[in-house]
């Protein structure tokens, strides 16, 4: 048996059946004998466009059955071919080609050959433009990265494995897409490693039993070409807790572009959704499968809706929310965690006892103590343009003798009047800020009767695009706690 790949132009496919048997050699002593030595099948085009080939002698025609739904062809001349373009809906087919010779006053001569075909799709050469927004507001199921300085940059929220359990994986100019087929027959699934809850997608992966920040929406970069893909989608999110499944049907794809899909995850499936295990691409209602039936699939990310309060600002949930994407010479850690936090809860209820906090040492000091080592807390917001805003937190810092830097030990709040992917950026225009406060009141860790309360009035800017930023200056350990951005 033969094989035939789709899309690999050079496989030749030659089935050659040489015989001097009594049906092979036709007619009577002294007039001119047929013979049908042998059969070729080659493909052209795509890969599934078979191109049969007689090879004989002294034949009229040829009649070829190609073993797909009765299609037949004749050849009416010495050495001709005939060609058939053979289905794609699924993805290996086994077909018996049968060629029958005739001659005058001679009897027919029957040869077959078996062949494979099988269906490949060619890849796909563009890829979508990655998504765009704050990284803190992304979490990604599968997706390279956001646009950065010509690469991409992987997003810190997200699945670290997600590619190595989801099939059909191709690469393209340095960035994966999924590329899924037969979808008029069967359904496409990917297959995520974890589950992700959508009201805890941004939560600390440390501590996931605590309350976590949720997404709002989903999104997907889908890829067709009508002729040979599907005109509607219909997506399913499968909650394998309860193997609930949230549905979207009937959605418009756009022929030989890439459409960004975009959902709220509350209101636009049959129900909302609550957790995601598993997600499905089927062909939609009312909607044409063509040929092979192939889409592809990029960028299938979960968000948030740019924050104008700060998230975890009593970092209950450790640093979530707080990290930089990238930081030239730099590390994104912003902060060491700590159980010594304000004794203050953050609805401004006394606790008791210590809460959890954001904790700073001298090696990860900045300012003049700068290294690769040096922590800084960043959070983006986006806020009512032109308004008057205080950010307000508390801070203490340990009074342990120690040699002080030039300005002595300190703890450093910012508000930066726009947003950063680089923390190296952000520390750069420092200098350039719309409010500041440097804190030296070192008294010791946070108790009953210590922690500083500091607010720093600000206004937002024509933009209402503000960052926040703390980092410390210290020998000793310093901490701030219940960070808030409120109107004035």
């Amino acid at each position: 048996m033969n094989i035939l790949k789709k899309g690999i132009s050079v496989l030749l496919i030659t089935g050659l059946i040489i015989s001097c048997d009594d049906d092979d050699i036709t007619g009577t002593p002294g007039e001119t004998m047929s013979v049908l030595s042998s059969i070729s099948a080659t493909p052209s085009g795509d890969g599934t466009i078979i191109k049969v080939t007689p090879l004989s002698v002294g034949v009229d025609s040829y009649t070829v059955d190609f073993g797909h739904g009765g299609s037949t062809a004749t050849i009416a001349e010495q050495n001709g071919s005939a060609s058939y373009d053979y289905p794609n809906e699924v993805e290996e087919v086994d077909y018996t080609i049968t060629v029958t010779s005739k001659a005058a006053g001679q009897d027919d001569i029957t040869k077959t050959i078996d062949i494979t075909v099988t269906h490949t799709p060619t890849p796909i050469s563009t890829t979508p433009a990655s998504p765009s927004g704050n990284d803190s507001d992304v979490f990604a199921i599968f997706s390279n990265g956001m646009d950065f300085n010509g690469g991409l940059l992987s997003w810190e929220n997200g699945l670290d494995q997600a590619k190595e359990v989801i099939a059909n994986i191709v690469p393209v100019n340095g960035n994966d897409v999924i590329q899924m087929s037969r979808l008029g027959d069967e359904t496409g699934v990917v297959e995520l490693d974890e589950e992700v809850v959508v009201a805890e997608a941004f939560a600390s992966p440390s501590n996931d039993a605590l309350e976590g920040i949720g997404a709002t929406r989903i999104q997907f970069d889908v890829h067709s070409v009508f002729a040979e893909g599907i005109d509607k989608l219909k997506i399913t999110l499968v909650n394998g807790d309860n193997d609930d499944e949230y549905v979207l049907d009937g959605i418009d794809l756009t022929d030989g572009d890439w459409a960004n899909l975009d959902y709220n995850l509350a209101t636009d499936f049959s129900a909302p959704v609550v957790r995601i295990d598993e997600i499905k691409f089927e062909l939609g209602t009312g909607g044409t499968a063509s040929d092979h039936a192939t889409i592809n699939v990029d960028n299938i990310t979960l968000s948030k809706a740019p924050s104008a309060t700060i998230l975890n600002g009593g970092f209950d949930q450790s640093t979530a929310q707080w990290r930089f994407a990238t930081f030239t010479d730099g590390t994104t850690t912003p902060f060491g965690s700590s159980s010594d936090g304000s004794w203050t809860n953050y609805d401004g209820s006394d606790n008791g006892k210590k809460t959890r906090g954001a904790k700073w040492t001298s090696s990860q000091s900045g300012g003049p103590l700068q290294s690769s080592g040096s922590r800084y807390a960043y959070q983006a917001l986006t806020l009512t343009p032109d308004t008057d805003y205080i950010l307000e937190y508390e801070y203490a810092i340990k009074d342990d003798t120690a040699d002080d830097p030039i300005g002595g030990r300190r703890i450093v709040g910012v508000v930066l009047g726009d947003h950063y992917i680089d923390g190296a950026d952000a520390v750069d225009g420092v200098n350039s800020n719309l409010g500041n406060h440097v804190g030296t009141i070192a008294e010791g860790k946070f108790s009953a009767t210590r922690g500083t309360l500091v607010q720093i009035a600000f206004n937002s800017g024509e933009s209402g695009e503000v960052s926040v930023m703390f980092y410390a200056v210290t020998p000793k350990d310093g901490w701030i706690d219940n960070v808030k951005v409120y109107e004035d």
